[in-house]
This record gives structure tokens, C-alpha cells and sequence, in this order.
């Protein structure tokens, strides 16, 4: 339902405003995460690719809609304690796939800077487990976050940094832990055409 409201929303708003007041650009960058409570001794750099919008609605505001594939890697080293009696295991790594949907407020106190904000609905597209078996049904298969961040623009490329904070827990198991994400995302975009 969260899908088609969003949907609804991007479209409403390109029909809302005229299309010289429209960019479409593309973007790609890295994710640094950490999900609370989840045993993992560190986090892996992974990737993020998408599809951007940029909708002005004044000089100093514009609604930023973005589709983002995105990856969270977490892995986890035996312990001595699982190492005593076997000589099998091994680092695990998780890899977590996402569809992303971000519709971000940007205001823009100069040409140059734009300070970002918004909420984030996430569906988890796939999880396996060093690549080739699935992992246990751990995570839940949807979450929503919020983004904080900046974006300085330099002629049709931008760079940015942004911290995304999920707001529900997305532990499917049946536990008493609650999962967050964390997670830091930097990248570049690229203006490909406006109307």
C-alpha cells in the first residue's frame, strides 16, 4: 500500500508542477551500516545505484524522489568458543538486497548546496548468506527510515553524504531484540537531462 501511495504522490507532484521545473539524473555510491543488536563484528562496504528526480517548487526548495538498489553487508567472525572442536568455520557474510524509496525535501541556501531531508520506504528484495545459501528469514521484508544529509553541486555532477536512520525494528524473528539500521551512504550524481 506504501508503494502506491508513493507512486501516486511522484506523480501527482510531476503533473503539479511545469516540466521545465524537472531534472532526471542517475547516482551511485557506497553504504557503511550497522544494525543495532544484530551480532555482527563489522560492517562491509557495499553499493548503492539509482535513478534520481530533482522537482523545483522555488528557488530555495525542491522535492528530490529517488529509486535506489541498495546493499547492506554485515559480517561475523567465530568466536573461540564456536573455533574450539571444529576447524570448519568461517567469517559469515550477509548480504541484504534493497529496493529504496526516498522522497527527500531539499532546501538549497546557495546555487551550490543542498541540504537534504525526508523519509525512506525500503522493500527487502532478497537476503542470502556468503553468496550462495539464503539466510534464515531473519529480517522483515520492509522498512521505513529517515535521511538527513547534504549534496554540493558542481555544473551537472553532485557529490553527497547522507545518515539514514531507521525508525522500525526489522527483526522477523521471534526475540526480544530490536534491529535498527544505521547506516551512512556517500556517492556522486549525474544531471543526464531537464525539461
Amino acid at each position: 500500500m506504501k508503494k502506491y501511495i508513493l507512486f501516486s504522490f511522484l506523480f501527482i507532484s510531476y503533473a503539479s508542477f511545469g516540466q521545465e521545473h524537472v531534472n532526471f539524473g542517475v547516482k551511485v555510491g557506497q553504504n557503511f551500516t550497522k544494525i543495532d543488536n544484530v551480532v555482527a563484528d563489522r560492517t562491509k562496504a557495499s553499493f548503492h545505484i539509482g535513478a534520481i528526480a530533482n522537482i523545483r517548487l522555488t528557488n530555495l526548495l525542491s522535492l528530490a524522489p529517488e529509486v535506489i538498489l541498495s546493499q547492506t553487508k554485515l559480517e561475523a567472525d567465530p568466536t573461540l568458543m564456536d573455533l574450539v572442536g571444529s576447524n570448519n568455520l568461517q567469517p559469515e557474510t550477509y548480504h541484504l538486497n534493497y529496493l529504496s524509496f526516498p522522497v527527500l525535501l531539499q532546501v538549497k541556501p546557495t546555487n551550490k548546496l543542498a541540504i537534504e531531508l525526508g523519509p525512506q520506504y525500503s522493500v527487502l528484495m532478497s537476503q542470502s548468506k556468503d553468496g550462495k545459501e539464503l539466510a534464515s528469514m531473519a529480517f522483515k521484508s520492509g522498512e521505513f527510515a529517515f535521511i538527513g544529509g547534504a549534496r554540493i553541486q558542481f555544473s551537472g555532477i553532485a557529490a553527497y553524504g547522507r545518515y539514514v536512520v531507521g525508525m522500525q525494528d526489522i527483526n522477523a524473528l521471534q526475540e526480544q531484540q530490536h534491529w535498527k539500521t544505521r547506516q551512512w551512504q556517500l556517492g556522486i550524481s549525474l544531471n543526464l537531462f531537464g525539461f
